[in-house]
């Protein structure tokens, strides 16, 4: 993402990271009690993750956090006026693009073309790079590692999937096998 922050800047878009909670908390970097914590966090994930991008605070409660979704990985892309031009659940920055481009488009185009903007929803899929997740959680110490690990297990969200055609089975993808499903 900060690539494609960087890339965007000259079209007049500007990106921020909000830094809600943390979350897979482990031993190094627990969950926070206060705003102090907070920061050294924020710090800290500025700097492993080489982050160039402003970093807002959340307030403890997480008041910015529910606004938005409580989900742990959002992106949301909103115009002058407040106007939500994508809202995604899960950060891919392919996806990402396509969506600026196409309000990027829609803005320099808009007049010419009388083109109205009008709300739709889809389903995107991304890959996620599972060494690159799994030493973050490690940075975050053995219990982060631990509580994955366990939710893996207890969804067996990991296994295989029932055909080359259908993508791994990842936490939020929710098909059934065959045998699953009593086909």
């Amino acid at each position: 993402m900060e690539t494609l922050a960087g890339r965007y800047t000259r079209r007049a878009v500007r990106s921020v990271f909000i830094y809600t909670r943390e979350a897979h908390p482990g031993e190094n970097y627990r969950h926070h009690t206060s705003m102090d914590d907070k920061r050294r966090n924020a710090r800290a994930f500025r700097e492993h993750g080489h982050i160039r991008r402003q970093i807002l605070l959340d307030d403890l409660a997480g008041t910015a956090h529910r606004a938005y979704g409580l989900l742990p990985n959002m992106t949301w892309i909103i115009g002058p006026g407040g106007f939500i031009h994508y809202k995604s659940s899960w950060t891919s920055p392919s996806d990402v693009v396509n969506a600026l481009e196409a309000i990027l488009d829609f803005q320099t185009n808009r007049t010419k073309n009388e083109w109205v903007a009008f709300y739709s929803e889809r389903s995107a899929w991304s890959t996620r790079d599972l060494a690159q997740f799994k030493e973050g959680l490690s940075r975050n110490g053995p219990q982060a590692v631990a509580d994955f690990e366990r939710m893996l297990q207890r969804t067996g969200a990991l296994r295989a999937a029932p055909s080359d055609d259908v993508g791994p089975r990842i936490p939020g993808n929710f098909y059934k096998t065959e045998a699953e499903s009593g086909r």
